[in-house]
């Protein structure tokens, strides 16, 4: 008996859909972080419904969306089709070595200009951290302002984020400006934004003022590094 060819049709579309579900859920992003990505890295014009839609069947991607959500996910777009069981593409990602992955660490961080880089400074995180397309950059502590959470020369990684899925510290610009480290916690109708530094004010946002103003969240912190001191000499 012949296998209708609409039907296994169906049946590859529906494998692709539960194999991005659960590769996008074991990165720990939303369905919007992933759209958000194909529109910054790939020019899309996708949406947290157009990808819901894939991840359930009811629409196929073609091949050069396949090809872009793979490299968003950091995997290999015959795993992604489940023709192979090899997770990651062939070729070594830019900027990787074999010891980790280098970031690029800021002094000033702005969303228009890019802000300043330390110059010969070279800091590795884990390639294992780049599954799933994540983005990370550090951000080093200047003076003691955020103590006791963050001390002066302290290195702060943060994962590149554009909206939050919980209360977290992150890292805020605001119309634009130079941005800053602060508590981010979610409300009903907006945001609370508490700035680390106790000389900047507490402000709460609605959902149209951050948009309008706008009022950027640009990461999520993830790890601290410190650095250790002699006091003995």
């Amino acid at each position: 008996m012949r296998t209708c060819k609409s039907c296994a049709k169906n049946q590859e579309t529906a494998a692709i859909g539960r194999r991005l579900k659960q590769l996008r859920k074991q990165s720990g992003l939303s369905l919007s972080d992933v759209a958000d990505r194909l529109n910054r890295e790939f020019s899309a014009n996708a949406n947290k419904g157009m990808i819901s839609k894939y991840e359930n069947g009811i629409h196929e991607p073609s091949a050069g969306t396949i090809f872009c959500l793979a490299k968003v996910l950091g995997v290999s777009a015959d795993y992604l089709m489940g023709r192979s069981d090899m997770l990651h593409p062939s070729e070594v990602p830019q900027g990787c070595e074999q010891q980790g992955h280098i970031i690029k660490i800021y002094s000033r961080f702005n969303p228009i200009d890019g802000g300043e880089c330390e110059n010969g400074t070279e800091e590795l995180i884990p390639q294992s951290w780049l599954v799933g397309g994540r983005e990370f950059f550090g951000i080093r502590i200047q003076g003691g302002s955020l103590a006791p959470r963050y001390y002066d020369g302290d290195l702060v990684i943060f994962e590149r984020r554009s909206k939050m899925d919980r209360d977290r510290v992150g890292i805020v610009s605001i119309a634009d400006g130079d941005a800053f480290i602060c508590l981010i916690l979610k409300k009903r109708n907006g945001k609370w934004i508490k700035p680390l530094d106790p000389e900047k004010e507490d402000q709460f946002y609605t959902t149209e003022q951050l948009a309008e103003i706008p009022v950027r969240i640009l990461g999520a912190a993830v790890q601290v590094r410190r650095m250790e001191y002699n006091f003995n000499e």
